[in-house]
């Protein structure tokens, strides 16, 4: 079957980069082809996929409304329903969300985080929430602490959100940026009165702390993962960090050798999310330098975004990545992120933070109405949210010795998902093998193909979802040996047959 062609028109992209120029020279391929999915259970619940939300709370300093029109959020809440993240992450401060003129002011948050909160609640999505930063340099303000559990409360008893089910004290506090500014002391004596907190209002048994929350490029801070388990116990109960590669250590796998260190420092027993993923780039390469220039070229971006998101390899990156990150051990992924127009560089909303799938106020405010639709890696990255739900146990897959070729699968009460992905320039073709004489009835399979620029070919239906390329496909390895698959250069494959 021929897939249908979506091409996005945009004015900044280059055929050049839609595969990247940076990818290395083609691997001789060494070894059989046969990829089999296995028996062995890599997480046995998994936390899902997700996105990185929130962060309008500044539209009323941007477009003299508090918070989005009523079809800029049924717009938002659409495409978010058919993603089914099981997992969110919404990070709040004291002059958004519960401060004014000195005074607990929790009510300013209905304008923007609780209708976000009230669709995760409808909707069965486990939300991350956190504060951005702390008060007090170093030393804790006792005043904005207590303030900060007393929202929490607010949340939990007075909103009865139930969504509510980790708690993010700072974000990235190793580094410099950070208002911890990487003093783990300082982290860990914050994370300790917090709890003290939590516990003094009997919210401690219904929010897991999640932590350290790094940003991390090596293996050099690993020992924030480490004392994190030595110093905390079960004050923290679910770990995270987070993560921007580039390109090459991931179309290479050795991403997934970086990120499982990191895995390994963590108890056994614990779950492990990445809390951000997104790809950054060397400044000299040639997907920094053409990054820079789009930059330079738009005068809504930041110099803090990715110019990529519009381009249909970024896709095929992001995927690899999420599938590495599941193979490590990691039970869940936040990607970064959900919408441009959530954050920008300064508060003013002239210069955003471009990472999005779309940017829901490119009409209203940043002169744009096509910036609205959807962006090509929405196709690979929302079936990795919807088809790997909550509780799914995940299942190693083991690879043929490919370059840039990587899978996954998980199974939920009998059902099944494959994602197979080759992030390399050249094609492969593989026999799709299972332990245990797998059957996978009544399947869908979706493609993915990135061509130049934003085009890719993939079909999608009138919303720009995607819509499978086969149907009621059978997948019996009781009775086959296996199933030899075409994975062209630069591609996403999932095979389901989850509702």
């Amino acid at each position: 079957m021929i897939l249908k062609k979506l091409v996005l028109l945009i004015g900044i992209s280059l055929a050049f980069y839609s595969c990247g120029k940076s990818d290395p020279s083609p691997k001789p391929v060494t070894g059989d082809n046969d990829m089999v999915v296995g028996a062995e259970v890599l997480i046995p619940s998994f936390v899902g996929n997700g996105v990185q939300w929130g962060g309008y709370d500044l539209l009323l300093n941007w477009t003299g409304s508090a918070t989005l029109s009523t079809s800029d959020w049924e717009k938002l809440f659409l495409r978010v329903s058919y993603m089914r993240p099981p997992l969110v992450r919404l990070m709040v401060s004291p002059g958004w969300n519960y401060m004014a003129g000195g005074q607990f002011a929790p009510e300013k948050s209905e304008d923007v985080l609780c209708k976000i909160l009230d669709f995760c609640e409808q909707q069965n999505i486990d939300v991350i929430i956190g504060e951005w930063g702390h008060k007090g340099g170093d030393e804790i303000d006792q005043n904005w602490l207590e303030n900060a559990a007393k929202f929490v409360d607010w949340l939990l008893n007075t909103k009865n959100y139930t969504c509510i089910q980790y708690y993010n004290m700072v974000n990235e506090p190793n580094g410099d940026w950070s208002s911890i500014n990487g003093n783990y002391t300082l982290w860990k004596t914050l994370l300790e009165q917090f709890h003290q907190k939590l516990v003094a209002k009997n919210l401690a048994s219904r929010l897991e702390l999640i932590g350290p929350d790094i940003a991390i490029w090596d293996v050099a801070l690993t020992g924030w993962v480490l004392n994190t388990q030595n110093d905390l116990g079960d004050k923290v109960t679910t770990y995270d960090i987070h993560t921007y590669p580039d390109e090459a250590i991931v179309r290479s796998g050795n991403y997934q050798t970086l990120v499982k260190s990191y895995r390994n420092n963590a108890p056994v027993s614990a779950k492990m999310i990445m809390g951000e993923l997104g790809f950054k780039y060397k400044a000299t390469s040639d997907l920094g330098i053409e990054n820079s220039r789009r930059i330079s070229a738009d005068k809504y971006a930041s110099d803090d975004s990715n110019m990529f998101t519009y381009d249909a390899f970024y896709g095929v990156d992001v995927a690899d990545a999420i599938i590495q990150n599941m193979r490590a051990g990691y039970a869940g992924n936040i990607l970064w992120d959900l919408d441009d127009a959530m954050y920008d560089i300064d508060g003013s909303g002239t210069k955003l933070k471009r990472w999005g799938f779309w940017n829901i106020l490119g009409s209203e405010k940043f002169e744009n109405d096509e910036d609205e639709n959807i962006r090509p890696w929405f196709y690979p990255a929302s079936l990795l949210c919807r088809y790997f739900p909550r509780q799914t146990k995940i299942l190693n897959v083991t690879l043929p010795n490919k370059y840039g070729l990587r899978a996954i699968a998980g199974e939920l009460n009998g059902k099944y998902t494959i994602a197979i992905v080759n992030s390399h320039a050249v094609d492969y073709s593989i026999n799709l093998k299972a332990e245990d004489g797998l059957v996978v009835q009544n399947a869908d399979v979706y493609k993915y193909n990135a061509g130049s620029g934003s085009d890719f070919e993939g079909e999608v239906d009138g919303s720009g979802f995607p819509v499978p390329d086969l149907e009621n496909q059978a997948f019996d390895f009781s009775n086959v040996e296996g199933f030899e698959l075409d994975i062209p250069a630069q591609s996403f494959m999932l095979i389901t047959n989850i509702n």
